[in-house]
């Protein structure tokens, strides 16, 4: 394991840093969703992305989430919900010349269900990535809007990415 590990420090700095090709992604954090009459909702989202960096700056990728919602205070029974769809991301800036360090926008939709009710779900959101020497992994800090029927609110989503 230690050979390993030194192996990877030793190993040359100078490999292309791509962002094209299949990934899959694995975010999960903190939500907050606002719906009518002052109700907060709070709990954990995790959202699996398998996707396509299409070139450098572009990528296409679909998505599976679910989340939990804790029960307002004096409030019976917590909500979970279920979502799948589609997302793009474009890389807005590039804070190195080798491009491991971006800034990422992202934009989604899709459908979700939830044990209150169904419909349509969107996120956009702003991403940081970074991807230190080891070429096939990169791990971001996402904020993101999210709007469902029934409410809006907010993530943050720490995230690890690996290249097919």
């Amino acid at each position: 394991m230690l050979a390993a590990a030194l192996l990877l420090v030793a190993a040359p700095a100078t490999l292309p840093v791509t962002q094209r090709g299949p990934f899959v992604e694995m975010q999960a954090g903190p939500q907050v969703l606002f719906r009518g009459h002052g109700v907060v909702g709070t709990g954990p989202e995790v959202r699996l992305d398998v996707g396509l960096g299409v070139s450098e700056r572009f990528a296409f990728e679909g998505w599976v989430s679910g989340a939990l919602e804790n029960a307002p205070l004096r409030a019976p029974g917590d909500e979970s919900r279920l979502g799948a769809g589609l997302a793009a991301r474009a890389r807005v800036y590039q804070f190195d010349s080798e491009g491991k360090l971006a800034l990422w926008g992202r934009a989604g939709a899709g459908f979700a269900s939830s044990s209150g009710q169904s419909g349509p779900l969107g996120f956009g959101g702003a991403q940081i990535l970074w991807q230190p020497f080891v070429k096939r992994f990169a791990f971001g800090v996402e904020a993101d809007a999210l709007v469902m029927r029934g409410g809006a609110g907010f993530a943050v989503l720490p995230s690890l990415r690996c290249a097919l």
